[in-house]
């Protein structure tokens, strides 16, 4: 029958966006180890972003629990109308108006780690009684929302079982929490709670090696594991590259004016208008939140504005197809000093495209080494015109002589797959401690 992973989640099919996908696929792929994944998760959860096609990645055998959850989102939206909105787990307005300022305030100082804080009570307590009569060897929880952690916390002080804490990022580190007016109070609250799953916890995991430094020094031990996110083989192994009779430059997710490559649309524009070719054959896909600023910027551009296709959230077998368009994948990760712990989770689905990559941040940081490491080129300052400009004649010159793919033996160690491998390693030896 194999052993039994508990996994706490807010973010679960049919929710879509990036968060849902790291545990998703683990739960995938653990029976493949004898490993019975159940998982746990909100029955009513407040997610605008919905792909149904993820459904699919659920495993027959997976049970799921679900518990009704209670949100003060539909609070804000009532208090900020139409302005309101909800990206990876942050409420924000466009306009800082006095209304606005008090939601963020109240969100900020009343509900801690953040809105989910209600379902902490009644799901420990479900889920204590669940165990009773359904013991599992292994309690993993996945944050953020925060909140899942204190649902373990809460569990493990009540039974015992061996639990796994992941992060997938920051918690106090977090550069969003300084935009909510924390008081002092609520800013020692965040860090006792997280210094305590951070101790609490038999194991912490998380996506990459500078977020596990960082954690490691929280704790104030050593121990933190990395696993990073990657990219399911399944989803590639029936697209046979091709060449595309146009240079498509490809960016999936937010672009936010934190990460708008201003500097590259104003090249690109010039070339544009120098050489009709380029013009011509030259097209722009971004798909996701696209800020207005952005768009604006954009639509000033003569030439380029032409060459842009701006999409909304694109359902995931939909970002496949427009995957094996590409001919260039364009990766922008902020560029701040706390950003070095970043590494996309598109990442690893753009490695596994096996086409150049145009990234952009900070070359101190664990996204760059990684491409590095993988035979890319480093990435390129946001404001390196003279860089910019070499490097897109570089990959114009490689799509015209035909020479786009990558070597994809680089990369096949963050399949899913391999990944779930890692994860089992550590589950087994939980399990044995807690037996």
């Amino acid at each position: 029958m194999g052993k039994k992973a508990l996994i706490i989640t807010y973010y679960w099919p049919p929710s879509g966006g990036g968060g849902v996908q790291r545990w998703l696929k683990f739960a995938k792929y653990l029976p493949d180890f004898d490993w019975q994944p159940i998982i746990f998760t909100p029955k009513n959860p407040d997610f605008e972003l919905q792909d149904d096609t993820l459904l699919k990645d659920i495993p027959d055998s997976c049970e799921v629990l679900k518990l009704p959850i209670t949100e003060p989102f539909g609070v804000y939206k009532k208090l900020l109308g139409k302005n309101a909105n909800q990206q990876q787990g942050v409420v924000s307005k466009g306009k800082s108006s006095l209304l606005g300022k008090m939601a963020t305030w109240v969100r900020g100082n009343w509900f801690i780690p953040d809105a989910r804080m209600l379902w902490i009570k009644p799901a420990s307590r479900f889920l204590v009684k669940y165990l009773r009569d359904n013991p599992v060897d292994v309690i993993i929880t996945t944050g953020p929302p925060h909140s899942m952690h204190m649902v373990g916390a809460a569990v493990k002080k009540k039974t015992g079982i061996p639990w796994l804490a992941d992060f997938r990022d920051p918690w106090s580190q977090w550069d969003v929490l300084p935009q909510l007016q924390l008081t002092q109070k609520s800013w020692k609250k965040h860090k006792q709670m997280e210094f305590e799953v951070l101790n609490m916890a038999d194991k912490v995991v998380t996506v990459s090696k500078r977020l596990g430094q960082a954690l490691d020094e929280l704790a104030g031990v050593p121990g933190v594991e990395v696993i990073t996110n990657g990219f399911d083989e399944s989803d590639f192994a029936e697209r046979e590259p091709q060449k595309e009779s146009e240079f498509v430059m490809v960016h999936m997710g937010l672009l936010n004016e934190g990460r708008n490559p201003s500097r590259l649309w104003r090249v690109l524009n010039k070339k544009c208008a120098h050489d009709p070719e380029f013009r011509k054959e030259l097209s722009i896909v971004l798909a996701g939140t696209i800020e207005q600023g952005v768009k604006e910027e954009l639509d000033r551009l003569e030439y380029l504005k032409e060459r842009v296709t701006i999409l909304d959230y694109v359902p995931h077998e939909d970002v496949l197809a427009i995957y094996h368009r590409a001919s260039v994948f364009l990766l922008l990760v902020n560029n701040t000093s706390n950003s070095s712990w970043i590494l996309p989770g598109k990442l690893f689905e753009y490695l596994a495209g096996c086409k150049p990559i145009l990234p952009f941040g900070r070359k101190e940081s664990d996204a760059n080494d990684l491409l590095v490491e993988c035979g890319y080129d480093p990435f390129l300052s946001y404001d390196d015109q003279n860089g910019i400009e070499a490097r897109i004649n570089q990959l114009y010159a490689r799509y015209k002589s035909g020479k786009e793919l990558v070597d994809p033996q680089r990369v096949t160690c963050f399949s899913r797959k391999k990944l779930t491998g890692a994860l089992v390693e550590i589950l087994e030896d939980l399990a044995l401690k807690g037996a």
